[in-house]
């Protein structure tokens, strides 16, 4: 079969349409969003807690999650950030403590750390692009308290391997689900494998209010202290309610991280659509993998099950950095967005973190070098629920166009 001229090379492109703007749950919002949204503003009662008219948005979020997620306990933040600095006060973890996150991730993960006073360690990937256990294991130390474990674009982390590693040192575990709310790991959905579980509704995120965030455990200690920090160190009427057993803590200082109605409105109709986004995501990335798979057999794709997958970026690798550029450029000028929904760097390439790390004379250029390496040979084409059958076909297409014409110059 003759190869196509790419359209980086004057050929026709895939593609004449614009193309979305890449959010997930974001490019759905709709009817369903403004109905609750109006219902907010018309009970003329935006705080969560009290107003002219009774509340109900964050409560009822929450508790949807609870029974989404299955966990007895879900608190709704301001922000995802919130939610994580929540968790590791809910943890109690200070100065001396260590807390292991992977080398690959996002700078919430690095600065809920810092500022809680305790010292971040970082753990290499593997070719999944989440944590390797085995480098997680050999960073344990006598003061490691924590381990947060990244489940990137929608692909869960291997939970059981890491998980066992923590119990054996009681090392409390904390999953950053920002980017794959509704996933699961052997069938078991993630957030529900870690002492506590952060979540993220930022706009690139599954699903979205602008900004926003969730923590959910079982662990009644931790829901207290969470809520506690997130609300003035306070524990309103709302939350005792939902409690167990008798109030377990004392007030402390905290912040204000609370959702307001408007965000749970959005947030809750958002969440009452990501079933319907996980099986479009789902049945979407099977096609562009089967695709390519056909095309290329020898392809080797990012080391995660589907079951186990989002299925919210199809991600190869191209053996080489100059391959990962070559392929972005080529795919973009098919007329398509190239990259993932969300982002994730090497942590010491994001400027936030290097900069930190060098004031503290802690930067180590080695310690990031095998992650670099992993990072720089893996493309990733973005699978969104708003997209058409067709256009998931043209997107396919494009990329079988584009690796076809690498395989025949050579570069693959």
């Amino acid at each position: 079969m003759k190869q196509e001229r790419l359209a980086l090379e004057g050929g026709p492109p895939v593609r004449q349409r614009p193309v979305d703007y890449q959010c997930i749950g974001g490019n759905l919002i709709g009817e369903e969003e403004l109905a609750l949204v109006t219902e907010a503003i018309k009970a003329k009662t935006l705080f969560r807690h009290y107003g002219p008219n009774k509340p109900h948005m964050v409560d009822d979020l929450e508790q949807t999650v609870c029974d989404f997620i299955g966990t007895h306990y879900a608190l709704a933040t301001s922000t995802g950030s919130g939610a994580y600095f929540c968790a590791l006060a809910a943890l109690n973890l200070g100065p001396d403590d260590e807390v292991i996150i992977p080398t690959y991730g996002w700078i919430t993960d690095y600065s809920c750390i810092t500022l809680s006073g305790a010292k971040p360690v970082f753990a290499d990937i593997d070719e999944s692009l989440n944590m390797n256990p085995d480098a997680f294991r050999a960073r344990i130390t006598p003061n490691t308290k924590a381990v947060i474990v990244i489940h990137y674009q929608g692909a869960a982390s291997r939970l059981d391997e890491i998980v066992d590693i923590a119990k054996a040192h009681k090392i409390r575990v904390i999953e950053d689900v920002a980017q794959a709310f509704g996933g699961s790991y052997g069938g078991r959905k993630l957030g529900t494998w870690g002492d506590i579980s952060c979540f993220s509704l930022q706009t690139h995120k599954m699903i979205t209010s602008g900004d926003g965030g969730l923590l959910v455990t079982d662990d009644q200690l931790l829901y207290e202290r969470s809520v506690r920090f997130h609300d003035l160190g306070l524990l309103r009427d709302s939350f005792q309610r939902r409690l167990e057993s008798p109030v377990m803590t004392r007030p402390f200082c905290g912040m204000q991280w609370r959702m307001n109605e408007l965000s749970g409105a959005v947030a809750l109709a958002q969440l009452r659509k990501l079933p319907g986004i996980l099986k479009t995501t789902g049945e979407y990335a099977a096609t562009v993998r089967t695709g390519i798979r056909r095309a290329v057999p020898d392809l080797k794709f990012r080391a995660v099950s589907p079951e186990n997958d989002l299925g919210i970026i199809v991600c190869f690798d191209l053996k080489s950095k100059q391959n990962v550029e070559y392929f972005a450029r080529a795919f973009e000028a098919e007329g398509f967005v190239y990259g993932p929904t969300s982002y994730c760097q090497t942590m010491g390439n994001i400027e936030v973190v290097r900069a930190c790390l060098e004031d503290a004379g802690a930067y180590r250029p080695s310690e990031f070098a095998a992650t670099e390496a992993i990072e720089n040979r893996y493309a990733a084409i973005a699978v969104l629920p708003v997209y058409s059958p067709a256009d998931v076909e043209e997107i396919t297409r494009a990329a079988v166009k584009v690796l076809g014409s690498m395989r025949q110059n050579g570069s693959l």
